[in-house]
C-alpha cells in the first residue's frame, strides 16, 4: 500500500511545489513508484515538470473519472495528476457532499496498490482540498522557509494538523527551505528549529537559484543541473526519507554507467559508512551520491562533507 504523502504549510513561496517535484523525482529514480497530485488551482507542479495534461483532478472530482484516466507520465516511475483554474469550481462540488472531508480519501484509494507513494501538492491555504488531503494523509512534510513569520506560523500548523488528525505523529519531517548560512537570521532560526522540533526537523535546503531555473524550464534539479547545491541538499533528504519509510534496497535501480551530460543522474545510497565515525561526535556516518558526488553526512550533528568521485 502506498504511502498518502501530503507536502503542506499555509504559507506561500515556501518552496512547496520545489520540495514535492525533486523529493519525487528522488525516490522514482531510486526505483519507487509515485504519484503526484496537484490539488492547488495555481497548478504549478505540470509547470515544474514540463508536462501539459489534458485532464485534470477537476474531471475525477466533478465529472467523477478515475484518477487513473486522468493521470500522465511525467518521468519514468512518476505519474502527474494536474490541477489548474478549474479546481476553484471543485470546492464548491466538494462542499456540498455529505462525504466532502473523504473525497480525495475515496479517489486515491484504487491506486494505493500501484504505487510507493502519492504525494499530494497543497495550497497555501487551509482549503478543503487541504482538509481532504490531511484526512486522506499518512505521512505529513512540512516545508518552511526560516523567518519570523513562517516559523510562528509553523506552530498553528501543527497545531492544525492536530485538530484534524486527532494527533501531530502524523508530521513525519521538516525541511528548512531557502536557507542562507551567511545570514546570521537564518542560522539562528534555524537552531531555534532544531531545538524545537528536533529529529523532525531534515537537513536544510540552502538558497540555490538553479532550483527557481528548474521549475521555469520544467526539470527537476538532477536534470537541470545535478551538481548544484539544490540537487546535493535534495539528494541527501530523499536518502534520510528513503531510510525513514523502509525503502526495501530490491526497489533501488541498479547501478549504472555514468550518465552524459544533461541525462538525468541516478540517485543513489550506500547506507551507514561502518568504517568512518563523524569527526564532531563520534557516530556512524551516513552516505549518498548524487551526479558523480559522494556525500557523507551525520545524521546526529549535522556534519557533511562532499568530494567528487568520477574524476572529472
Amino acid at each position: 500500500m502506498a504511502r498518502v504523502v501530503a507536502v503542506i504549510n499555509l504559507k506561500g513561496g515556501i518552496g512547496k511545489t520545489t520540495t514535492v517535484v525533486n523529493v519525487s523525482s528522488g525516490l522514482a529514480l531510486k526505483g519507487a513508484r509515485v504519484l503526484l497530485i496537484d490539488i492547488d488551482a495555481q497548478g504549478n507542479l505540470a509547470m515544474a515538470l514540463g508536462v501539459q495534461p489534458k485532464r485534470t483532478l477537476y474531471e475525477a472530482i466533478v465529472d467523477h473519472k478515475p484518477l487513473a484516466d486522468v493521470r500522465v507520465s511525467a518521468r519514468p516511475n512518476l505519474d502527474l495528476v494536474a490541477a489548474n483554474e478549474s479546481l476553484l469550481l471543485a470546492h464548491q462540488a466538494i462542499a456540498g457532499r455529505a462525504d466532502w472531508v473523504r473525497v480525495l480519501e475515496q479517489l486515491v484509494r484504487p491506486l494505493r496498490q500501484e504505487y510507493d507513494f502519492i504525494f499530494f501538492d497543497c495550497g497555501g491555504s487551509l482549503t478543503v482540498l487541504n482538509q481532504n488531503a490531511l484526512i486522506a494523509a499518512t505521512d505529513v512534510i512540512i516545508p518552511t522557509t526560516v523567518e519570523p513569520f513562517a516559523i510562528k506560523g509553523l506552530e498553528k500548523l501543527i497545531a492544525q494538523i492536530g485538530r484534524v488528525k486527532g494527533g501531530t505523529a502524523v508530521v513525519r519531517a521538516i525541511i528548512p527551505t531557502m536557507v542562507d548560512p551567511r545570514m546570521k537570521q537564518s542560522i539562528t532560526l534555524l537552531a531555534h528549529l532544531n531545538r524545537t522540533y528536533g529529529q523532525l526537523v531534515l537537513p536544510p535546503v540552502r538558497v540555490n537559484v538553479r532550483l527557481s531555473e528548474a521549475s521555469a524550464v520544467g526539470k527537476t534539479i538532477y536534470e537541470h543541473d545535478p551538481r548544484s547545491r539544490g540537487a546535493i541538499d535534495y539528494a541527501q533528504i530523499v536518502e534520510l526519507l528513503s531510510k525513514m519509510w523502509n525503502m526495501k534496497p530490491a526497489r533501488l535501480v541498479a547501478a549504472q554507467p555514468p550518465a552524459p551530460p544533461m541525462v538525468a543522474p541516478l540517485v543513489t545510497g550506500d547506507g551507514a559508512v561502518q568504517t568512518t565515525t563523524c569527526p564532531n561526535c563520534g557516530h556512524a556516518l551516513q552516505r549518498a551520491t548524487v551526479a558523480g558526488y559522494r556525500i557523507t553526512y551525520c545524521t546526529n550533528c549535522r556534519y557533511r562533507r562532499q568530494e567528487l568521485i568520477n574524476g572529472d
